[in-house]
């Protein structure tokens, strides 16, 4: 009898965000690689949305409830009664007390960045995702993670995992899938094709939004745009070149892409990165931080700054020499991925 796995669904029904396309995408790429001898059920909740459409995984709903009460609660259940099957976990938390399992962690953020979490609300996201960590580091039959940088970070302060983190990267393809707004333009009149710097981030202190304000102010001639849930944890003088976008479309955001004069990730603390990595794929050049994983991921493919460093010229910079990003794209596959994830299977 071949060995089962079953995935932990809950991501069908979360909000798109890097490791819900992840899970996503690595999900789709292994129901077409999969070994004949591993059966593989994806196990979804009740208000599962936009199912994958699968041929060699088995989807099963599963439960009454929703979210994390669901995951630990209805998926719980499941594997007490099946206990010939390995749960994988692609988004951080894994269901507790059930037979080991694999988990994927993209970062320990919530571990090393404790500053960035000042409420009641992101302290107790905080206190949790740390147990999670804890309990993964323990329990589980392996972690799998997104880069090397983010390997070395959870094997230095969860020792007890070494010998058993494996880096499986994020991709890029499904940026083909975009359709790109042809009518952007009536909705951003004051964004001019090529004379804009676009950025996919928030005021948050991680996502360093703050470096395209304080940037903005120095270069009062440019033009920012900034797309995503507008919610601060310091406050902040909005200069006038600077718009504020908020929430925008799949389809909005990559016309602004493929659209920008170039596209900018400030970001203070990553495990992969894929937003710029996505950027690259859609044609714009790129402006990130070269601190973490960043350097990792896009090598000499983009333009890089101090993340804490304010006063750079940024067409000054882009005058500046970099590879060509064809090569880094190429390192890069969701396919390749879920190949390494059905190799481990196999191996388990």
């Amino acid at each position: 009898m071949g060995k089962k796995f079953v995935i932990n669904g809950k991501f069908l029904a979360d909000r798109m965000q890097g490791i819900v396309r992840y899970a996503r995408e690595i999900t789709k790429s292994l129901d077409k690689c999969l070994d004949a001898d591993i059966e593989v059920t994806l196990l979804a909740p009740v208000n599962a949305n936009d199912i994958p459409d699968l041929k060699n995984i088995k989807v099963e709903t599963i439960g009454k409830h929703i979210g994390m009460v669901w995951e630990q609660t209805d998926l719980r259940k499941y594997l007490k009664k099946h206990k010939d099957v390995t749960c994988i976990n692609f988004c951080n938390i894994c269901p507790l007390f059930v037979q080991p399992g694999i988990t994927t962690i993209h970062d320990i953020m919530y571990k090393v960045n404790p500053q960035d979490y000042k409420t009641f609300r992101n302290k107790l996201s905080r206190y949790w995702h740390m147990f999670q960590y804890w309990y993964v580091a323990r329990h589980e039959k392996a972690v799998v993670t997104v880069s090397y940088f983010s390997k070395g970070e959870i094997e230095k302060y969860y020792p007890k995992t070494k010998e058993k983190v494996y880096v499986i990267p994020s991709a890029w393809q499904h940026v083909l899938e975009y359709k790109d707004s042809k009518d952007w333009q009536e909705r951003y009149p004051f964004l001019k094709p090529n004379e804009y710097f676009f950025s996919l981030s928030t005021l948050s202190r991680n996502k360093n939004g703050r470096w395209i304000i304080e940037n903005a102010k120095c270069n009062p001639d440019c033009v920012y745009a900034i797309a995503g849930k507008y919610y601060e944890t310091e406050k902040f003088e909005i200069p006038k070149n600077v718009h504020m976008l908020g929430f925008i479309s799949d389809e909005d955001a990559c016309a602004l892409i493929k659209n920008c004069r170039a596209f900018i990730h400030p970001s203070l603390y990553e495990g992969f990165g894929l937003p710029p990595l996505e950027a690259l794929a859609l044609g714009a050049e790129v402006i990130a931080s070269n601190v973490t994983s960043l350097p990792e991921v896009l090598e000499d493919s983009v333009h890089y700054i101090e993340p804490l460093h304010y006063t750079v010229n940024l067409n000054s910079l882009l005058i500046q020499k970099i590879n060509d990003p064809e090569t880094i794209l190429l390192k890069y596959s969701w396919d390749d991925s879920a190949k390494r994830i059905n190799s481990f299977c196999t191996m388990e």
